[in-house]
């Protein structure tokens, strides 16, 4: 009995011990794993179809046959959902996809993709229509991987009706957009640790337009600039997880919204504020408090606010307002659009991050009476910002309007001013 056979199998099998093959043993039996893996999965699909019919999920208490299946087996209740899917295709209409598919030539992957291809099919269609995309996706199915084959899966009605299927997958594609519109959720919650864990579905063309940003962000070619960023060596950097880096450029992203462009509340642009000491201001020293109760330093507040609609509100030891650090103390759009035209960029020597990815900062600190003009304003990146707030390097206008930037005496005794090479002079070439 097939019983028997499977289970004298799995005795075998737990037998095996591969390190005593050769190499081509093992190619041989890697493969022949594979269209067994398959074979069952076929198996497994038809015994389920077997179970619906017979009613005998139900019979046991289960709520579905895919439930059923994930209690008995323990296999996760995605993986019993596809195959019970597949049971449910119809047979007529697939039958060379199921034969490839039980004798191990197709994987449960693809043969997947083409039964929900060929099922999907209009029902107007003739039977040699039908054997014909069959049979082409199967044909396309040694080609190309499964990815692949579900682009051309999703243009299989083109190869028996040319003429409608422009029409129906415009039809396919609206209504895609719709269901994708409607499954949009965003949600966020704080973890109590410093940190909050969001989830999102949004449609893939959105998708595509954040994960392009992120992924400009972390290209090869800034890696040195984002190790700077972040303190790093560059080969630290590259030995975090792409997932730890794309959420390093998520965060840049978030630090360059333009906040111009939020809607407005009570004549505000949507706004954090910050509650910061007298004391902490003076000194540089200590935290400071946002409207959602978390708790930052006192320097990245003051840093924050030089670009973000963030209002700093300061406060005296009874903890009284004595000042609003309102839109006098923030750069408006015609001064950035001046400061992008003058600096044309981060004004650090060798950076270079483009006007949008900067952040205006006061040469001389808005805190110490310094202007919110032309002539006290630079374009710094987020990290040569922050780096500048530290103390150690400082910056200031040259006589011809020139930013420039002091190193500290350990990085060069003399202090010599560093301009950005886009600002040095090219003497004419001798005749």
């Amino acid at each position: 009995m097939i019983i028997d056979q499977l289970s004298s199998l799995a005795d075998d099998v737990a037998a095996l011990e591969p390190w005593r093959l050769t190499d081509s043993e093992l190619r041989e039996l890697a493969a022949a794993v594979q269209r067994a893996r398959t074979s069952l999965d076929a198996l497994a699909s038809r015994v389920l179809g077997a179970v619906e019919s017979t009613g005998l999920a139900k019979d046991d208490g289960a709520a579905s046959t895919t439930a059923w299946f994930a209690h008995l087996t323990g296999v996760a209740r995605g993986d019993a959902s596809r195959l019970v899917g597949m049971s449910r295709v119809t047979s007529e209409r697939t039958e060379l996809t199921r034969a490839a598919w039980a004798a191990g030539d197709l994987s449960t992957e693809k043969a997947r993709v083409i039964m929900r291809a060929i099922q999907a099919l209009p029902s107007d269609c003739a039977e040699a229509e039908v054997a014909a995309a069959e049979a082409r996706l199967i044909a396309d199915a040694a080609r190309f991987d499964v990815d692949d084959l579900q682009r051309l899966a999703n243009r299989i009605r083109e190869v028996i009706d040319p003429e409608g299927f422009e029409h129906e997958l415009g039809r396919q594609v609206a209504a895609e957009e719709k269901r994708a519109w409607e499954a949009t959720r965003f949600a966020m919650q704080d973890r109590g640790d410093g940190t909050a864990k969001g989830t999102f579905v949004v449609p893939r063309h959105s998708a595509d337009t954040l994960r392009a940003a992120i992924e400009g962000i972390i290209a090869p070619r800034r890696n040195r600039d984002n190790a700077e960023r972040h303190g790093l060596a560059v080969d630290d950097l590259l030995a975090m997880p792409r997932a730890q880096r794309m959420g390093l450029a998520f965060l840049e992203l978030i630090d360059h919204l333009p906040h111009d462009a939020l809607p407005q509340a009570g004549g505000l642009a949507a706004t954090v504020t910050v509650n910061v000491d007298l004391d902490v201001l003076s000194s540089g020293e200590g935290t400071a408090t946002s409207s959602s109760g978390a708790t930052v330093s006192a320097d990245a507040a003051l840093r924050m606010a030089c670009n973000a609609h963030l209002v700093a509100l300061y406060l005296d030891t009874d903890s009284r307002v004595t000042d609003v650090g309102l839109s006098k103390r923030l750069y408006d759009r015609h001064q950035r659009h001046a400061l992008a035209q003058r600096d044309r960029g981060c004004v650090w020597q060798g950076c270079d991050r483009p006007p949008a990815w900067c952040e205006a900062h006061h040469l001389t600190p808005w805190s110490q009476d310094g202007p919110t003009d032309l002539d006290n304003a630079a374009l710094l990146c987020h990290f040569h910002h922050h780096l500048l707030h530290q103390g150690e390097w400082s910056a200031h206008m040259a006589s011809d309007g020139v930013v420039e930037v002091v190193p500290p005496r350990r990085v060069d005794p003399r202090q010599v001013p560093r301009r950005h090479a886009r600002f040095r002079q090219r003497s004419p070439q001798a005749a």
